[in-house]
């Protein structure tokens, strides 16, 4: 069933797709679903009340809820999403291992796919659907091209950890909030218990360091954008990393996650 479904919304017209994001997101906020709160509350809480931030933000997020099974669809499908000049990164094919991090901003999985291409291995954390049979079938597309898939638990950390150790090339989306273990910093001025995965990493100075995203596109939806960076980093400076980028296209990032769901016992939930 799904992959039928994948296989239809693949072959739509991009410009067709939007236009019934737009009809969705209308019927979405009419019924002021739950994904529209939480962005209104953690745009509030990072930003004050920006009412346009808000409505531009929602509308990526309706609008993500069709690319993903657009690009999950056909398999060159994220090419068409994506400014040419990515393929500059072909650089990064060389014999050095990689640490690329990145955040929930755009359709994040053009990043498993585009380093899929670039890359002879990549093993990539991920936080796997609850729906057993769809989380089946992503895991199949999302591995089509080679990568390896690692799940956000216990296990599946501990098996990224021994994939680093091994020297192959991972990609994390570190802005996810921990299960478990983490450390608290600021995020927009604003603390959160973040993932301190990177700075433990960084540290060990075995891969050549990226930052990694998506950010506005000049052509295209997105533009890809990758940053080496040169020595270890600690979860404060990962962040600043990450406000960096938001800020160059806020409506993209995925407000609509209870980023501030685990705050200090001391602290109310903002939700």
């Amino acid at each position: 069933m799904f992959s039928i479904l994948f296989v239809l919304i693949s072959r739509i017209p991009l410009f067709f797709l939007k236009a019934t994001s737009l009809l969705l997101y209308t019927i979405a906020k009419s019924l002021n679903v739950s994904q529209l709160k939480v962005t209104e509350k953690n745009i509030n809480y990072c930003f004050g009340n920006d009412k346009k931030l808000i409505n531009k933000s929602f509308k990526e997020t309706i609008e993500l809820s069709l690319l993903f099974p657009f690009v999950w669809g056909k398999q060159d499908n994220y090419k068409s999403l994506i400014d040419s000049d990515y393929l500059e990164l072909r650089s990064l094919n060389d014999d050095r291992p990689k640490l690329f991090f990145t955040l929930h901003m755009g359709c994040v999985d053009i990043l498993v796919f585009l380093l899929s291409e670039l890359l002879p291995q990549i093993d990539i954390l991920y936080t796997p659907a609850k729906n057993k049979v769809l989380e089946k079938k992503l895991l199949q597309i999302r591995q089509r091209q080679g990568a390896r898939m690692f799940q956000s638990t216990t296990n599946g950390v501990t098996g990224l950890f021994k994939s680093f150790l091994d020297k192959n090339s991972i990609l994390v989306a570190s802005d996810l909030v921990p299960h478990e273990k983490g450390v608290y910093e600021k995020f927009f001025d604003k603390e959160c218990f973040c993932l301190d995965v990177i700075e433990k990493l960084s540290k060990k100075r075995t891969h050549d360091l990226y930052f990694i995203y998506l950010t506005k596109g000049k052509q295209r939806k997105y533009k890809v954008v990758c940053k080496q960076i040169t020595k270890q980093i600690t979860t404060a400076e990962m962040n600043g990393f990450f406000e960096e980028a938001i800020l160059t296209a806020p409506e993209l990032y995925g407000w609509e996650y209870k980023k501030f769901r685990k705050l200090r016992p001391n602290k109310s939930n903002i939700y």
